[in-house]
C-alpha cells in the first residue's frame, strides 16, 4: 500500500514539474497572420528580427503585405538594437521638427528642394540642413538606407512609407510628436496623422539620421 502511495506521489510531482516547465517556456510562433493595418516593420519588431530578414525568408520584394497573408517568422535573423547617433540631442530633434513646420503650405514641386517648392525628399534635405545637420540630397529609399531604425520616435525623426506610388520606400516625412508628421506630398507641405486612413496603410517605420 505504501509503495502505491509513493508511486502516485512521484507521478503527481512529475506532472506538476512538467506543467510548470511548459508554463515557463516562451511560446515561439513560426508564422504571423497579417491583420489589417499590420506592416512588415511592426511584425519585425514583434518577433525581434528585421524587415530585410522577413522579406528574404518569405520571398517578398517590397514592403507591401495584405490582411490574411501568412508571414513566416522562424529562421529570420535577430534584429540588433537600434543605435542612436551621439551627435543628436533632444534639442536637435526638436529643431528639425520646428524647422519643418515653418514650411507648411509650401507647394509641391517634383525635384524641388527650396521653399519655392518641395518634393518629399527635397523637403527632408532642406529641413535637416536648415536645422544644422549636414546631409546629402537623396530619395526616400536613400534616407531609409542611411537612417538608424527606431521604435520610440522623437520629434525630428524621419517617418517612412512604402508602396505609395511605387514599390518599396516611396515617401518620407518628419515626425513632430503626437502621432503626427509634416511632409511634402501632392497637396504641398502639410501635417498628417502617421496612422491615418491612408498613411497608416503604408507606414514602414521610423528612422534617425
Amino acid at each position: 500500500m505504501r509503495m502505491r502511495k509513493t508511486k502516485k506521489a512521484l507521478l503527481a510531482f512529475t506532472a506538476t514539474v512538467a506543467l510548470s516547465s511548459a508554463a515557463a517556456a516562451p511560446a515561439s510562433a513560426a508564422t504571423h497572420q497579417v491583420s489589417y493595418g499590420d506592416t512588415l516593420w511592426e511584425i519585425a519588431q514583434t518577433y525581434g528580427t528585421t524587415v530585410n530578414s522577413l522579406q528574404a525568408i518569405n520571398g517578398i520584394s517590397s514592403h507591401l503585405i495584405y490582411a490574411g497573408q501568412t508571414i513566416e517568422t522562424s529562421g529570420a535573423a535577430t534584429a540588433a538594437a537600434p543605435q542612436v547617433k551621439s551627435q543628436f540631442t533632444t534639442n536637435a530633434y526638436s529643431a528639425v521638427a520646428d524647422v519643418a513646420k515653418r514650411y507648411v503650405g509650401v507647394p509641391y514641386v517634383w525635384g524641388g528642394s527650396t521653399p519655392a517648392g518641395f518634393d518629399c525628399s527635397g523637403f527632408i534635405y532642406h529641413s535637416l540642413n536648415q536645422a544644422g545637420h549636414n546631409v546629402s540630397r537623396t530619395n526616400a529609399q536613400g534616407y531609409y538606407n542611411m537612417a538608424d531604425k527606431v521604435s520610440n520616435p522623437q520629434p525630428g525623426d524621419l517617418v517612412f512609407f512604402s508602396g505609395t506610388y511605387k514599390a518599396g520606400i516611396s515617401h518620407i516625412g518628419i515626425y513632430i510628436g503626437g502621432g503626427k508628421m509634416v511632409s511634402a506630398n501632392g497637396g504641398g507641405v502639410g501635417i498628417d496623422s502617421v496612422y491615418g486612413p491612408y498613411w497608416g496603410d503604408h507606414f514602414a517605420g521610423y528612422g534617425r539620421m
